[in-house]
């Protein structure tokens, strides 16, 4: 499973990219944290939970894909605080989030 998480709108509503994951690639007890707050998301998608209303809220887009293309991508859009304790949270804090030098262009956050 790889995970990106994009930061959205803003003044230039660019999106940028957060964080990447490619969860084959974590150490086992990251690799569950990643999957239970994308399973986080995912549950309170169903549920039609899009997190807090407020258009100076940070928004992010979370792109959950099958590398071996066995499932349509999903994607979820998340309005709030990351420093709440919430699915993004644990998203965007972390550690080793692919960077330049792990996984690509975009990548990094704290760590």
């Amino acid at each position: 499973m790889r995970v990106t998480v994009e930061s959205t709108g803003g003044f230039t509503g660019r999106a940028v990219v957060v964080a990447r994951y490619d969860v084959s690639g974590l150490p086992a007890g990251r690799a569950e944290r990643v999957r239970r707050a994308v399973d986080a998301l995912a549950a309170a998608h169903a549920r039609g939970g899009a997190g807090e209303i407020g258009a100076d809220l940070p928004g992010y887009r979370v792109t959950v894909d099958d590398p071996d293309g066995a499932a349509a991508p999903r994607v979820y859009e998340v309005r709030g605080d990351p420093s709440e304790p919430s699915p993004i949270g644990v998203l965007l804090d972390e550690p080793g989030l692919g960077g330049p030098a792990r996984g690509g262009p975009g990548g990094g956050g704290p760590g």
